[in-house]
């Protein structure tokens, strides 16, 4: 008799708890961020998961073309829920109402997301598709439709963001409209302005007293109206300002870039009795009376100062004051304004944050030009990419305000500096508008590499490129591997984190109408025997809110409790 052939054994069913959440974690990354949202909804073990990625995944992505392609084509490059954003645009977008273009674009991303900008003669950015660049202008032939926004999103799980925004027509001046907003209240670290009023100045000086050590960046708009995107709605302004606070692991750096060549023989040297007070002036202001050449000659501050200019062919010289040689001198224009001619002297520039009056230093004259801009910005940018290597950084990306006369009439060349920047950072997410006056820290000449960034201090600039850098350490592996041990540690887990999210928005009360439209179920066997999708709709006609990681059974007791007394089981 034939040997019998045992039948194949039943095969073994699998849970997704079989299955690494380190692996789990990785599949769900790659997936678009639509569908990231979804799975969220899933189940508890899919919302740890998408929560995680979002607390571990910074990234930043950019694109530029019409609002509906840039949308589209930044889907794939946002590796989670992007909480912060930027915007500028060639034409001016004053639809706010949910049906508008802002309106659209804002209930279109997450309603968490912080996001401001506005309209700019001219934006920069890169393509999310090719990583090229692009840049466009109201003026150019080619601008429109397909050139109409840059937008930026991004995700920075260690930093916490809030946006602002000063109307000139709401109630209350800036100052008043700021401080409702937190902006003087202590931890921010860093702020991103972009104002499109005459108070700029004084706006910057007043957030900077109160975070003496904050970054400060921006720029003023060059168009007519400025954006405000939050809680899925969009407002316009069009005379104030807006911007983003950070606080937390800030992962941005700033830096201020302007040429500066060398005229005269400097470095020369002053001292307390070099000093005086400026008796014509408002505030104590101090006045540079003598200055000592290389040779150890002494003659009139004003003197010298006439024989650098007339010695200046080519270029406008600015005048740099550094407590000592090779620290980095703090430039100034030289202006009429700065002569005190009864004296001989010379007006100082008064010093940035809270540093005290000067009681000795050093001087040095420059000119910028064209080719000095250049190597300027070359320079800091090779310096950057050298200094993130050597620290295993990552530059996730980059937003730029540059002053709009450093286009090709000066330079010789388009977009030089958004150029600069991406043949330095090949296909890194570049973001910039050109401006009618740059905000940035101090502007320094021969800086040492350990100021190339600088917090503190911030002031309005000309003719300068300031950049904010997006960096991060390096991947690193994970302290510990993401693990559950079973459903009741997945649920435990959920519970926690759960607790730290603020409650669901509630749902719409149910009308009459919405309860009675379509069929709702009698007994707890009708529900179980339905599909989660169907649930969800009964849970919209009951107006009975859903928390995200509802899974089918808490699904099932939420609505058994609307079920008619004595329905069975």
């Amino acid at each position: 008799m034939a040997d019998s052939i045992a039948a194949p054994a039943a095969a073994e069913s699998i849970s997704l708890l079989d299955l690494d959440p380190e692996l789990l974690l990785e599949a769900v990354q790659t997936l678009p961020l639509r569908e990231q949202a979804r799975c969220r909804q899933v189940c508890k073990l899919f919302y740890l998961l998408v929560s995680e990625l979002e607390r571990t995944t910074p990234f930043m992505a950019t694109s530029v073309g019409s609002f509906d392609v840039v949308m589209r084509d930044l889907g794939p490059k946002m590796a989670a829920a992007p909480s912060l954003g930027l915007l500028f645009t060639v034409h001016a977008q004053r639809d706010a109402s949910p049906t508008g273009t802002l309106g659209s674009l804002a209930r279109k991303l997450p309603p968490g997301l912080e996001l401001v900008g506005g309209q700019m003669g001219v934006v920069a950015g890169t393509q999310a598709s090719s990583g090229a660049l692009v840049q466009s202008n109201t003026v150019c032939p080619h601008a429109g439709a397909q050139h109409a926004a840059a937008l930026s999103l991004g995700r920075f799980p260690a930093a916490s963001c809030k946006s602002f925004a000063f109307d000139a027509a709401a109630p209350g001046g800036w100052e008043a409209q700021l401080k409702a907003q937190g902006c003087f209240e202590g931890g921010w670290k860093v702020f991103l302005l972009i104002a499109r009023t005459n108070e700029a100045d004084e706006l910057v000086d007043a957030l900077q007293a109160a975070h003496p050590d904050a970054a400060i960046i921006g720029g003023m708009a060059t168009g007519d109206v400025l954006y405000r995107l939050r809680h899925g709605a969009a407002s316009v302004v069009d005379e104030g300002a807006v911007g983003m606070m950070f606080s937390g692991n800030v992962p941005l750096a700033a830096f201020v870039s302007r040429g500066a060549r060398v005229v005269g023989e400097g470095p020369y040297t002053f001292g307390e009795a070099d000093l005086d007070a400026d008796p014509d002036a408002p505030e104590e202001q101090q006045i540079l009376t003598h200055l000592t050449d290389p040779r150890g000659e002494r003659q009139g501050a004003l003197t010298t100062v006439l024989e650098v200019v007339r010695g200046c062919s080519q270029g406008q010289p600015t005048m740099g004051v550094a407590e000592r040689p090779g620290e980095g001198y703090e430039l100034t224009f030289l202006s009429n304004e700065m002569v005190v001619a009864q004296r001989g002297a010379i007006r100082l520039a008064p010093r940035r944050g809270d540093a005290p009056g000067w009681e000795g230093g050093a001087v040095q004259f420059y000119a910028f030009d064209p080719q000095s801009c250049k190597q300027d910005l070359a320079t800091r940018l090779a310096a950057m990419k050298a200094e993130t290597e050597r620290k295993g950084e990552r530059l996730l990306g980059a937003v730029m305000f540059t002053c709009n006369g450093r286009t090709h009439n000066f330079f010789g060349e388009a977009a030089f500096d958004a150029t600069t920047f991406s043949k330095t950072f090949p296909a890194t997410p570049l973001i910039g508008m050109y401006a009618g006056g740059e905000i940035g820290p101090p502007l320094l000449a021969d800086a040492p590499p350990s100021r190339a960034f600088q917090v503190g201090g911030a002031g309005m600039h000309g003719f300068t490129a300031v950049f904010g850098m997006f960096i991060v350490p390096g991947r690193q592996p994970r302290a510990a591997p993401l693990a559950f041990a079973d459903g009741d540690a997945i649920a435990a887990a959920y519970a926690e984190l759960r607790a730290q999210m603020p409650p669901p928005p509630p749902a719409p009360p149910a009308s009459s109408a919405d309860a009675t439209a379509g069929h709702l179920p009698t007994s707890i066997a009708e529900l179980r025997s339905l599909p989660v999708r169907a649930l969800r709709q009964a849970m919209d006609r009951l107006g009975i809110a859903f928390t995200p990681g509802m899974e089918k059974e808490e699904i099932i007791q939420e609505i058994a409790t609307r079920l008619p007394a004595g329905a069975e089981e």
